[in-house]
């Protein structure tokens, strides 16, 4: 269990952004949670870090005068978004993910389909009927995010076939999404 500096709060590691102090004195997130250094933590929300921001509140838990960027929380939030891309990226090279709505029926309609993502602005019909099919859904940029990892200009619906026998893989890609998005909607920007 990790202190949030914010708001005191304690919750488990995987919930929470660490952020180290890095060699010029200024604050640097640790998504990863390996950097050397004296951690402070934070809830993953963005409200959480503008807070922190506002009230100076890294500098009292470093003990020290600290740098902290401007646009830390919307680098956060780019961050948080790039690792579930990065495991998705993975799984389209394996051969275990597709882009646009009739392959992701395609494998649905096989019986592979483990993980279905959609760009924010999947709605409709289209979104019914993957919500019909009972799987996991989770929403993950918009189309422009998505389809870069597809190397096409826009892809609003994905699927992620099922891997080993531990889901590990897919837990991976859907844990990060719901991080972002948790970061995301939480915030006040």
């Amino acid at each position: 269990m990790r202190t949030c500096i914010a708001s005191g709060a304690q919750d488990a590691p995987e919930r929470m952004i660490r952020f180290v102090v890095g060699p010029e004195g200024n604050v640097v997130p640790d998504l990863a949670r390996r950097l050397p250094g004296r951690g402070m933590w934070l809830t993953a929300e963005r409200a959480s870090v503008e807070q922190a921001m506002a009230k100076k509140l890294f500098a009292r838990a470093a003990r020290r005068a600290v740098t902290v960027d401007p646009d830390l929380p919307q680098r956060i939030e780019r961050l948080l978004l790039a690792r579930p891309l990065e495991d998705l990226s993975r799984a389209r090279r394996a051969g275990r993910a597709v882009a646009g709505f009739v392959k992701v029926e395609q494998l649905i309609g096989r019986q592979r389909a483990g993980l279905l993502i959609v760009a924010d602005e999947a709605a409709g019909d289209g979104l019914g009927k993957l919500q019909a099919s009972g799987l996991p859904i989770e929403r993950l940029g918009d189309a422009e995010v998505l389809g870069a990892v597809f190397g096409r200009e826009q892809a609003v619906y994905v699927a992620v076939s099922r891997d080993d026998a531990s889901g590990h893989f897919i837990q991976r890609i859907a844990g990060g999404a719901a991080r972002w998005r948790r970061y995301r909607l939480n915030g006040t920007g």
